[in-house]
């Protein structure tokens, strides 16, 4: 009896590794119950979940290889700065290795500029013929024939300056002794020739109260030059003045010739600044 059960028992643990062995873990009888696994558990180890494997991501695809950038295109000021210096090489190197093959290569090369400037030239003639505003032609002329006529017209404008000016005007010319200003009596020479052909009245006033032959009525400064600004000026100087305001326009210093003269007298009482050319 004890036999039959000591050999039902050992059947039931071979039976039990069995089922252990087959992966059973007990639970087929019972043991890993809570209420019954004390003890046991070193049959009762469940099988260990395998962990949750997380989704691998897709791998970032890789960046596309970027096209290489068109080179910016050169400003024609690059581009002509880098014909000068392709130019100048070979002219420097005509110079310092004068091979007729080193020479005709600078002659080929400066031909080329010349046509190239001879284009731009031959353009520039045909815009000033179709747009007048461009053309200086219209305003004065370059032609010897055009150039007389305005000539002409312009001697006219500045001589009706002139005596409008002398007649409104103080026409002042400041001197002083010859033996000190070598430019002051040839000065009145040529403003004793202007008075005779404009019937001006010019004021010579000598800063020293020395005497000049032409115009022996010169008035001797007293203090009126340092009222003007003027008295600091070189001799001679000619300068309008303004007789009711006072306002002085000089006209310039040193030896002014009768044109010179003309001209400038014309300028600043005519032509507002700004618009002479």
């Amino acid at each position: 009896m004890r036999k039959s059960v000591f050999a039902a028992l050992i059947g039931a643990s071979l039976g039990g590794s069995a089922a252990l062995a087959n992966g059973g873990a007990g639970s087929a009888y019972g043991y890993c119950r809570d209420e019954i696994t004390t003890g046991w558990n070193f049959y009762c180890d469940p099988t260990r979940a395998k962990k949750e494997e997380k989704p691998k991501l897709p791998a970032a695809a890789a960046p596309a290889a970027q096209a290489p950038a068109a080179p910016a295109e050169k400003s024609y000021t690059q581009k002509i700065e880098e014909y000068r210096k392709e130019l100048d090489e070979l002219k420097y190197r005509a110079v310092l290795e004068p091979s007729p093959e080193n020479v005709q290569a600078y002659m080929e090369a400066q031909q080329k500029m010349s046509r190239m400037a001879a284009s731009f030239t031959d353009q520039w003639q045909r815009i000033l013929f179709r747009t007048p505003s461009l053309d200086i032609n219209t305003r004065f002329p370059m032609t010897q024939m055009g150039g007389s006529v305005y000539q002409d017209q312009m001697r006219v404008a500045r001589e009706a300056s002139l005596k409008d000016a002398a007649a409104n005007l103080g026409f002042m010319v400041i001197v002083e002794d010859a033996a000190i200003c070598g430019l002051c009596t040839p000065q009145l020479e040529v403003i004793r020739r202007m008075q005779e052909q404009y019937g001006i009245e010019p004021i010579v006033v000598t800063v020293d109260g020395s005497f000049h032959p032409l115009f022996p009525n010169a008035v001797v400064d007293t203090g009126q030059l340092k009222a003007l600004k003027l008295a600091d000026s070189p001799r001679p100087t000619i300068a309008l003045v303004e007789p009711r305001t006072g306002t002085v326009e000089p006209i310039g210093s040193g030896l002014l010739t009768e044109d010179t003269i003309l001209e400038r007298v014309h300028v600043v009482t005519q032509i507002p600044a700004g618009q002479r050319y």
